[in-house]
Parts: structure tokens; C-alpha cells; sequence
């Protein structure tokens, strides 16, 4: 795992966003996610930042399904953004977009 495949949670223009940081592929998420439990990191967040993710694949994808689907039974509509071309394109291919509200900042 890179040093920095982590998480932090800022505030951006009054809203809190949850930060995905360096690489979150399979090979990587199990470790990962040990350490991260949405419900707490979450909690308060409508956005997730992809910005500074580093890596990503499909198991990421089906990793921001589940947190959509958590929010969505909070009455959230979970937003995701700063996605790269490559997630952007196995969206399309995977035709997630009615799933995921990506926004293009």
C-alpha cells in the first residue's frame, strides 16, 4: 500500500467531503478497509472526493455503490467527485452512471 492510500475528511466551501487518498484497488482495499468504517468516516458526508486517489478499479466502483446506497437510505444523495477519465470510462462500461451522481467540477 502507498504511504499515503487513506482518508481524510475537509471541509470544502461548508460542506464536509470524505477524501480518498492514494491507491484503493482490490489488491489494496482489504487492508484498507480494516481501518475505515463508513458509518463513522461517512457519517456527515454528501460528497466523496476522488481527486488525489491515485488508483482505482472496479472494486472501487462497487465500494462507492455500497456508500451510495448507505446515504441513500439516509435520505442523502451521495455525490462523487474529482473522478479520473479511467473510473469515468468503467462507469460507462459498466452503465453506472443512473447509480452514481458524479458531479464534473
Amino acid at each position: 500500500m502507498s504511504p499515503g492510500a487513506n482518508w481524510q475528511r475537509r471541509e470544502v466551501d461548508g460542506q464536509t467531503r470524505l477524501f480518498l487518498l492514494g491507491d484503493w484497488r482490490v489488491a489494496r482495499l482489504d487492508g484498507l478497509l480494516k481501518g475505515f468504517d463508513w458509518s463513522r468516516e461517512g457519517q456527515a458526508c454528501a460528497v466523496v472526493a476522488l481527486n488525489e486517489l491515485e488508483a482505482g478499479d472496479s472494486a472501487t466502483l462497487a465500494l462507492l455503490m455500497e456508500w451510495t446506497q448507505a446515504q441513500a437510505t439516509k435520505g442523502v444523495a451521495l455525490q462523487i467527485c474529482g473522478m479520473s477519465q479511467p473510473l469515468q470510462e468503467l462507469v460507462a462500461l459498466y452503465r453506472l452512471q443512473d447509480m452514481l451522481r458524479i458531479c464534473h467540477e
